[in-house]
């Protein structure tokens, strides 16, 4: 499911790009009939494909459609609420064509070169800055948890983040900063209402069930570059403004400064574990 997850994401995002269309264009009809044919061309062109292989697979392939229908509209209504552009999908770096690998010195006078791929770079230009959000889709349920992060066990956002800084001069040709590292869900979930509900408000429902989890850069412009519609919470990420507009205690920011020391303390956590191996 990951696997073919992404696949459909990815050839959603370039038909939008090659065809240039705008995102906040992008209602759940439109793009439940993209997603159904992009689905439908595969399944078409691949007659060996596990989902062709079953009653019970080729149900789930029309299961799938639902899902990352649903989970396409919701994107659609993050971008188009921001400011933020989708920049790359798919993204591979450490390949040396795009950048080089991140490079780890073991006390053993060794060498690790990691490589890996971004599900999504979103950019925004804001100020003569430019700010990177990196997007990581997700199956199953994912919240940034710093006691996991300082164990080791959840490093995955925070070195794509420093692979990314380091080698935005290959890649944007340009130094930029960090705006947020979040994990997007992809479901189709239920909404429960105590009474009947406009369509609104189950879109409202649906956006504040699949708000996208991490961290978001403590700076109000970057993140109403995200949210342009934030009234005290936003149904997108995970802030939230008090009356006098600083942030709510509950808001998942950090300083740039904070975002440095965290990369800077994975970079320490990668070579212990490269050591333990």
């Amino acid at each position: 499911l990951g696997s073919f997850v992404h696949e459909m994401l990815d050839s959603f995002t370039n038909k939008v790009k090659d065809e240039g269309m705008l995102w906040s264009d992008l209602d759940n009809e439109k793009c439940r009939d993209i997603i159904s044919n992009i689905i439908d061309r595969k399944l078409d062109g691949e007659a060996n494909s596990i989902l062709n292989s079953t009653k019970k697979f080729r149900y789930l392939a029309q299961r799938f459609k639902r899902v990352i229908s649903k989970s396409v509209s919701v994107i659609a209504n993050q971008i188009g609420k921001g400011e933020f552009e989708v920049f790359k999908t798919e993204f591979n770096f450490g390949n040396y064509t795009s950048g080089e690998a991140i490079t780890l010195d073991l006390e053993s006078n060794e060498k690790i070169y990691l490589q890996g791929r971004i599900d999504r770079i979103d950019t925004l230009d804001l100020d003569g800055e430019t700010y990177i959000r990196i997007i990581d889709y997700k199956t199953g349920a994912k919240k940034f948890d710093l006691n996991e992060l300082y164990y080791g066990l959840q490093i995955q956002l925070l070195v794509y983040l420093d692979a990314l800084i380091k080698n935005s001069k290959y890649i944007l040709e340009k130094q930029v900063r960090p705006g947020a590292i979040l994990y997007f869900k992809i479901d189709d979930p239920i909404i429960k209402g105590k009474r009947e509900m406009t369509t609104e408000e189950v879109e409202k429902e649906v956006l504040d069930a699949l708000k996208m989890k991490g961290l978001v850069l403590k700076d109000a412009r970057v993140v109403k570059a995200m949210d342009r519609d934030i009234e005290g919470y936003s149904l997108i990420i995970p802030a939230a403004f008090k009356n006098d507009g600083d942030f709510k205690a509950n808001s998942d920011v950090v300083t740039e400064e904070e975002f440095n020391l965290l990369r800077e303390y994975v970079n320490k956590k990668m070579v212990e574990l490269c050591e333990e191996m």
